[in-house]
């Protein structure tokens, strides 16, 4: 059966064994002596303060990135999440659309404070006007709760959101109860697939408790999801390196399986975040790495030396492309004190049929 992932620069035929994907790893991934390759914008924009959340797409020959800015837009003095955008034609050297978000929040709306860690997909299928569709974490204002909206486009830049969240919180009692963020959607067929993280605030006894894991949804239209019953997909692992995060997944179909890169956290590595890498044969059952995490932060002194994650990753031409927001320190510093929260770039060659971490 021949599946096409819309979302992708592949085109992923099912006709691998597990057995195939599970070689020896092929190297440590580079990270890029450019770093960080995506920097924060001037004082007092939109992306003045932070930079994070990169999704990248090759596309007509070149690469697309909408990314999470941290920042304001005068008048407005309210620092918010909102989405840039920026193109490059080797992944490394980028050129910012403008000097505003292309997706804001909207006042008086459920997400009035932020909108953040976006997935993007263009359907080659759908009418030209919601040929770009994207999927994204809203806050609303003085409110803790992220919910899932959408928003659709024609050239990727302008966008029409769905007025409400699309996949929402759980009851109380669920391991989804708090916040949901870091949609990763892929086009199978007719039917789109979603994985995302979820915080599970309510201390009730569960396993979940004060945790956040990664669960699976499926929809027909984009907008109408429902939810899988074995919620979450992937947990955090005890008394590891993710044992009590594990989020922002960013998802890929190749060679017949799932892959999935992510971040996770540790208390007792003082909440500092890397990346880790997970496959699956039907984006549910997952196995991680032994390899995890497989990008780690830098070493002391360097740009990411408290955070190397938040992953999209790319596959051409046997290469491995990976970007990533990197952090030096955190608490940061007051600002106009000099710190680091930008994005990176790391890559890694491909050997046929080798695990992908």
């Amino acid at each position: 059966m021949k599946t096409i992932f819309l979302s992708l620069a592949v085109v992923c035929t099912f006709a691998c064994t597990p057995d195939e994907m599970v070689d020896t790893p092929t190297g440590n991934w580079k990270k890029s002596d450019a770093n960080p390759v995506l920097e924060k914008g001037e004082p007092y924009g939109f992306d003045f303060y932070a930079i994070s959340d990169g999704w990248v797409i090759p596309h007509q020959g070149i690469y697309k990135m909408w990314y999470t800015g941290g920042g304001a837009v005068y008048p407005d003095t309210i620092l918010h999440s909102s989405i840039g955008y920026a193109t490059s034609a080797d992944g490394i050297h980028w050129t910012k659309y403008a000097d505003y978000p292309v997706l804001d929040v909207s006042l008086n709306a459920w997400d009035s404070l932020g909108v953040e860690t976006v997935t993007v997909l263009i359907d080659s299928l759908a009418p030209a006007q919601s040929r770009y569709k994207l999927w994204y974490a809203g806050q609303t204002y003085n409110d803790y709760r992220y919910e899932i909206g959408y928003a659709y486009s024609e050239d990727g830049i302008h966008w029409t959101k769905h007025p409400e969240p699309v996949v929402q919180v759980g009851e109380q009692a669920t391991w989804d109860n708090c916040f949901l963020e870091g949609p990763s959607v892929l086009k199978d067929g007719d039917t789109y697939k979603m994985w995302y993280a979820a915080y599970d605030c309510e201390v009730n006894g569960q396993s979940t408790d004060g945790k956040v894991n990664i669960g699976y949804a499926t929809s027909t239209d984009g907008i109408i999801w429902t939810k899988h019953a074995g919620n979450p997909v992937l947990t955090t692992s005890p008394a590891a390196w993710d044992a009590v995060f594990v989020q922002d997944p960013h998802v890929v179909a190749y060679n017949g399986m799932y892959h999935l890169w992510y971040g996770g956290v540790d208390v007792e590595d003082n909440y500092q975040q890397q990346t880790g890498y997970a496959y699956s044969e039907d984006g549910i059952h997952w196995t991680k790495s032994s390899n995890n995490p497989v990008l780690k932060r830098g070493n002391s002194g360097s740009w990411d030396a408290n955070t190397a994650s938040f992953p999209s990753v790319i596959i051409e031409r046997e290469q491995l492309k990976l970007w990533y927001t990197g952090k030096d320190v955190d608490p940061l510093p007051e600002w106009p004190a000099p710190y680091y929260w930008e994005i990176g770039y790391a890559e890694k060659t491909l050997i046929s049929s080798s695990i992908l971490d």
